[in-house]
Order: structure tokens, then sequence, then C-alpha cells
């Protein structure tokens, strides 16, 4: 951890090589995940925690609970932006000051979480943490003040399906627009994924259409949803290098030897 931001305490759930593997690299004022050893045994444990400076010498315990929601969304976001059904990260308990507190439903509020307070120089110097640790941290960064990777990350944390991946097709043709940015798109690909998420006879109740009694011949080719994830994160990662100069590829796969926890 760069600070002592222990204070509050996230304790997280997910996969276990991953949070090891975070655990034991420098993480960011923004988050830092430690943990996984259990000291008095001189062994492995899968007591992970998360810790932020957006919840140093916060008071209202709904809000922590709001700001550790809102960082995992935007990690997991990026998470599958990298990779389709990558495993989530979820908070199972809150502790201040090694007390557990009580729980606090999510809000579902969106919103820039904004400037945590430092100078520009020590930000630029967070960011290049970010970037030497994961990509997922780079992008987290960047979605704290930068409302078009916000909207990226968190239509990717939903759900998969053809309304929300047609959704961010949709945020990133407006935002590309915005900027004057080429993303790229194939004709072709893009008239078959559109084609399928419209229609009811192929993408079924996930259609952004509802049935028709009588459906027209259909002479463009499908896509399958794993597919449309393809296309529309393709879509992302173009967007991103052009606007934010992040190159993305896929995710790294976190493996290690079973480890054999405390007993």
């Amino acid at each position: 951890m760069n600070e002592n931001y222990s204070d509050w305490e996230f304790m997280l759930n997910g996969n276990q090589h991953e949070l090891r593997h975070f655990s034991e690299s420098r993480g960011t004022a923004f988050l830092s995940i430690y943990g996984g050893i259990d000291h008095w045994h001189d062994c492995p444990s899968d007591d992970f925690r998360m810790v932020t400076m957006f919840a140093q010498d916060e008071a209202d315990l709904n809000t922590v609970w709001q700001l550790g929601y809102e960082l995992l969304s935007l990690y997991n976001g990026a998470s599958e932006l990298l990779k389709m059904k990558a495993p989530k990260l979820s908070i199972h308990r809150l502790l201040h000051k090694e007390v557990q507190m009580d729980y606090m439903p999510e809000n579902k509020v969106v919103g820039l979480l904004g400037n945590p307070g430092f100078p520009r120089a020590r930000i630029a110097v967070e960011e290049g943490n970010a970037r030497k640790l994961s990509p997922k941290f780079s992008l987290l960064h960047l979605a704290t003040s930068n409302q078009d990777v916000l909207f990226t990350l968190k239509y990717l944390d939903m759900e998969p399906s053809w309304d929300t991946y047609y959704k961010l097709m949709e945020t990133l043709e407006g935002f590309a627009k915005t900027r004057s940015i080429d993303l790229g798109t194939d004709a072709g690909e893009r008239s078959s994924f559109t084609n399928t998420a419209n229609n009811f006879s192929l993408a079924g109740f996930g259609a952004r259409h509802g049935f028709k009694q009588a459906v027209k011949a259909n002479k463009t080719p499908s896509m399958q949803l794993d597919q449309a994830h393809a296309f529309v994160t393709s879509m992302a990662k173009s967007y991103l290098k052009q606007a934010h100069g992040l190159r993305l590829a896929n995710t790294t796969h976190f493996r290690r030897p079973a480890e054999q926890l405390c007993s």
C-alpha cells in the first residue's frame, strides 16, 4: 500500500490466484489489495482485503459501502473488457478498525468518483503505478475522472445481453464522433450485430425488439452472444487506444499450483 488507508477494509471474494497476485504487488492509493497470509500460523489464507484513499476520513457507513461497490464495479467491468465472463470480485464484509460494520445494499448510482484531492503530479505517479500493475488498474484510474471510460466499464459490468451490448456500441460511437475518432468498425460485422440484436427470431427474449407475428426473410448473417462481446469490446479497445493511449490485449491468466490454506 502507498499509505495507511486501512481504517476501512473491504473483505473480498473472487479469483484467489488473481487476488494473491495483486496482494504481492504494489497497489495504488485508489485501490490496493493485500492479505492472503495467516501470519499466526505462517501459511496462506483466503483473507484478502481492499483499501482505498476514497474512504479515508469518511464517517458515513453507507457512503463507504457505495465507494467499495463502485470501485469493484469499475474493476469488474475492466475484467470483462479483457475476457468475457471473467471472475468478478465482490465484498463480503466491511471492517472499520477491525470491527465488522452493518451491511448496506448497493444503490446503483452512476457518477464519477472524481479527483481524490491529490496534486496533478501525484495523480501522474499513481497512474504510472497503475500502468505497471495491470491494464485493469489503468482503466479504473481513468474511469474515476473520464465519463467515456466510466460508461464503458459500467456497461460491461452488467449481465451480458444484446440490449446492453447495443447500448455500449451506441455509446462508443457517440463518444467517438465527439472526438472525431474512426473506430474502424467493419460494416458487415456491425450489420450482423445489429441484425441479431434487433431480431426476436434470432436473439429471442434478449432482442431489443419484441416478437412479430410475420417475420421477414432474414438474409443477414447472425451472431452468437460471445461474438457480440468480441465485437463491442474490439470497438471499446479501439476507442480507448485512440482517446486515452491504452493498448489492451486479452487478460493475463493467474495460475498457480494449488495452495494448502490453514486448516
